[in-house]
């Protein structure tokens, strides 16, 4: 019989898969192994214990901690007893977990550490929450204030299962349909309080039925787990690691480039961040080396990315053939034949120069990344082009992703045999997406307008919320609020956000989005935030790279508060110069688009403060904490025209 629900995954999983393995590390930094059917036997005794402290069907319980086994146990012990698992990382601000806390309206809290502890022991004490500890370190004195009790000591101490106790287990299971939800996640909004998204059964079984086939999951599969654990991304990963019956690895930021290595990993979710760390730690080694070697680094690379277009001009003519048939070519048939015979000369040209230099340099790289990585699924945010290009073409396929909580998260996804760089793939299957003008009209296809969505993966609603839930949901239709565009091959690309439009003075429409990331690829800027909301032309907030001006001659100490870059004209200079080399008509702007104005930053912008957890700019914060500054950069401008 099919899964109905997540409850039916993982007890299926825990029979199948004798040899699923959960990989975490001792305080020695080993890995040490546990079954995933041991896993699931510890969670059904915290489940036994939640039922016996009154959980009931439908109850939510808050857990706020990052990923570890003991997450795992306890997401699987609250839907094992009929609960819904709200969870929330330990970096969230003690605000938002209190309003999280207080909305849901949740009995019993899971935290994770002394450190989360200290944070908000006066929010739990209010809300007289009974409180369990993942961190089987916590200290025993510190429990005892709060009658708290670790995971561990109540895995340790419970009775063991009798076919009783499995009884009333299996009694709830049999209850939960796939309409039930199984989580609500808080989603940091750019504005105003978290919305909880509810998200049921039916919502993720629906994902586990694509997912694992797009990126051809298999039970000897070793999967790295880095993003934050309840956010919907990494979470659908996890599931779909149980679901198919692969291997596990927890692993953190810090440890990430010695885990490549140690754990050899297949397959991992990831955020583009991620990848600009990793090439820019490649580019800084190969350009330490001497000037034979980077030339012949670059030759290399220039070979792959040609090889790799090749073959993806090829795949995709005969995709298409397959797809529509000979016949839907006629009209440009000459044309198609010139570029397949283009690509097969390319390819015939260049597999022995690549097959020669290839083991040289590029396999080095990989072997950095474990030498095994069949493809990483990023999402959260959109990879910049040259990233996106280095890593496909050196054999490192990206499947780009598009989708949101709200949509549990999976919307598009490229798959293994259509990586198309610049797009995030085809809609998945079972899900409807409609482009739509701002007046809501359905526009024709290649048109850029609003994403609506519509498919099993969508949300019920939010939590208590339903003024929320009718802005965003009409007649089953989801508004993204992002732009995008469906090209003739069927494959989505995002274009911003429609919310993040900047219109000028004279009524033109500007996306910062696309602007900001080709800035922020310069190696003398950090962060940039473009402004202009109802001005005569652009300005940008910069965070530079002070290391990079320091190298570069320029006598600046980002830790000096005197140290004023607004009032240094040489440094302006530099990067006026910087604005227009990278925003000009050459590169495919306009003319309105070009960034007339700058000012920097006094302080880095950060997550939970100026940065959503996805590292999306909060504009409204920034706009409101930086009026002055940005006001500035109008000002001195007006006066320059009067003197």
């Amino acid at each position: 019989m099919s899964d109905q629900t997540l409850l039916d995954v993982f007890s299926r999983a825990a029979v199948s898969y004798p040899k699923q393995f959960f990989h975490t590390k001792d305080r020695h930094k080993y890995y040490r192994s546990t079954s995933f059917a041991e896993l699931h036997r510890r969670a059904k005794l915290v489940a036994l214990e939640l039922i016996s402290l009154g959980v009931n069907m439908g109850d939510n319980v808050a857990v706020i901690a990052d990923n570890r086994q003991e997450w795992l146990i306890t997401d699987m012990a609250i839907q094992i007893a009929g609960g819904v698992c709200v969870p929330r990382g330990s970096d969230s601000s003690a605000n938002e977990i209190r309003y999280i806390l207080e909305h849901c309206g949740a009995k019993i809290v899971f935290i994770e550490h002394l450190r989360l502890y200290k944070k908000i022991a006066e929010i739990l004490s209010e809300l007289k929450v009974k409180v369990f500890v993942l961190d089987p370190e916590f200290p025993k004195d510190t429990l005892a204030k709060f009658q708290g009790q670790t995971l561990f000591d109540l895995i340790t101490n419970a009775k063991p299962l009798t076919n009783e106790t499995e009884n009333i287990l299996y009694q709830i299971r049999c209850k939960i349909s796939g309409k039930d939800p199984f989580t609500i996640i808080y989603t940091s909004g750019t504005t105003g309080n978290p919305k909880g998204v509810v998200l049921t059964h039916s919502n993720m079984l629906y994902q586990l039925s694509i997912v694992p086939n797009l990126i051809q999951l298999e039970q000897t599969d070793r999967i790295l787990s880095i993003l934050p654990i309840w956010h919907i991304f990494e979470r659908l990963m996890l599931y779909c690691t149980i679901h198919g019956g692969a291997n596990l690895y927890y692993t953190s930021t810090k440890d990430l480039m010695e885990d490549f290595i140690r754990v050899k990993p297949t397959l991992m979710a990831s955020a583009p961040r991620l990848w600009e760390t990793i090439y820019q730690r490649l580019r800084e080694r190969v350009d330490k080396t001497e000037a034979l070697n980077r030339e012949l680094f670059d030759l290399s690379y220039d070979i792959k990315k040609g090889l790799h277009e090749a073959n993806n001009t090829i795949q995709n003519t005969f995709q298409q053939v397959m797809d529509n048939g000979i016949f839907s070519f006629l009209p440009e048939l000459p044309e198609v034949f010139g570029d397949l015979f283009k690509s097969f000369a390319t390819k015939a040209a260049l597999t022995f120069p690549d097959m020669y230099l290839d083991p040289i340099f590029l396999m080095r790289v990989r072997a950095m990344l474990g030498g095994e990585l069949r493809g990483t699924i990023s999402g959260g945010g959109a990879l910049p082009r040259h990233i996106d290009e280095f890593f496909n073409a050196i054999g490192i396929p990206v499947y780009e992703g598009y989708g949101m909580t709200e949509c549990s998260p999976v919307i598009a996804m490229r798959s293994i045999s259509n990586v198309q760089v610049g797009t995030v793939g085809k809609i998945v299957d079972g899900t409807l997406v409609e482009i739509r003008s701002e007046d809501n009209k359905v526009l024709p296809q290649g048109s850029i307008g609003v994403i609506w969505v519509k498919g099993p993966g969508v949300t019920s609603g939010y939590y208590k919320n339903a003024s929320a839930t009718e802005n965003v949901l009409k007649d089953g239709w989801l508004n993204t609020g992002d732009l995008g565009r469906i090209d003739e091959n069927g494959n989505l690309s995002i274009r911003g956000r429609a919310k993040d439009t900047i219109v000028l003075m004279g009524g033109e429409n500007i996306e910062p989005v696309p602007i900001e990331t080709l800035l922020t690829q310069h190696p003398l800027i950090e962060q940039a935030v473009v402004v202009g909301q109802d001005k005569k032309n652009l300005g940008v907030l910069i965070w530079p790279s002070y290391e990079r001006l320091e190298d570069a001659g320029y006598a600046v100490d980002e830790f000096d508060p005197n140290c004023n870059l607004n009032a240094k004209q040489e440094i302006i200079h530099l990067f006026r110069g910087v604005l227009s080399e990278i925003v000009n008509e050459k590169n495919g702007f306009k003319s309105f688009e070009h960034v007339s104005h700058i000012r920097f930053l006094p302080k880095k912008l950060l997550v939970g403060q100026e940065l959503t957890n996805l590292q999306k700019i909060k504009r409204n914060v920034v706009h409101s904490k930086y009026e002055q500054l940005i006001e500035s950069m109008y000002q001195g401008h007006h006066h320059a025209h009067h003197k």
